[in-house]
């Protein structure tokens, strides 16, 4: 990738665990193909194929084609991961769409792609005879499963990108525990600060009423009339 940009990064604090929020990672290549991957959590109410054909479609014409040939129109992908089965047409987890008729194609300039990750099986095979899009769909797939950290780990071994991914999200989750930690210390520091504050307003509240009585006790003694009294230290 030459450059990648985060659509939505910025998520209200108030739906940022929420399952139904799109999250795409625009990419530009070196060669100057155009790449949006979206994380597909939920099936929505809307036709997920008209609507992968209608983000591809838009990166196509946003292409900077002013003083260029059409050749040089680049190449779109508009990539779909879903966690749930789009195609029951067979069982192959990728699915790759381009525009042709038969075998005639007209064009490879656009291909929608949708991946399906509940598709993808372990069973039997050994961790080396999974593809690399095998792995990164478990890895993406399973990676907050505690059953099958054996796998994750013999995946991430098997696999460099793999591996410096995961441990990038666990220093990403180191720093959530230290954050949450230190949020922790300067709340309690707080809690306990607001308690001396609230012990302290209570006790010369009090203090300051037993002051009021004794003065009050000490003008009664010398037959100060009670109104005086009550009118002097607003006692009743």
């Amino acid at each position: 990738p030459e450059e990648i940009t985060i659509l939505n990064s910025e998520l209200p604090k108030d739906i940022a665990h929420a399952k139904d929020i799109r999250l795409d990672l625009s990419c530009r290549m070196k060669d100057g193909s155009l790449i949006d991957i979206e994380m597909q959590t939920f099936i929505g109410n809307d036709n997920l194929r008209l609507r992968s054909l209608y983000y591809g479609c838009r990166m196509v014409s946003s292409a900077e084609m002013k003083g260029h040939y059409y050749r040089r129109l680049p190449r779109v992908y508009q990539v779909m991961f879903t966690n749930f089965r789009l195609f029951e047409e067979n069982d192959d987890f990728v699915q790759s769409f381009r525009m042709q008729s038969g075998d005639i194609e007209l064009t490879d300039r656009l291909q929608i792609i949708f991946i399906q990750m509940p598709l993808v099986e372990i069973g039997e095979r050994e961790i080396k005879n999974l593809s690399e899009l095998e792995k990164w769909v478990i890895f993406l797939r399973d990676g907050t499963d505690r059953t099958k950290r054996d796998i994750l780990n013999s995946i991430m071994e098997s696999s460099p990108e793999i591996m410096n991914t995961g441990g990038i999200l666990m220093n990403i989750s180191k720093d959530l525990k230290e954050w949450a930690i230190q949020e922790s210390r300067i709340k309690g520091e707080l809690d306990y600060q607001s308690g001396l504050l609230a012990s302290y307003d209570t006790g010369l509240e009090k203090g300051l009423e037993q002051g009021l009585e004794q003065a009050a006790r000490g003008m009664k003694a010398k037959n100060i009339p009670s109104e005086t009294i009550s009118e002097i230290t607003g006692l009743s």
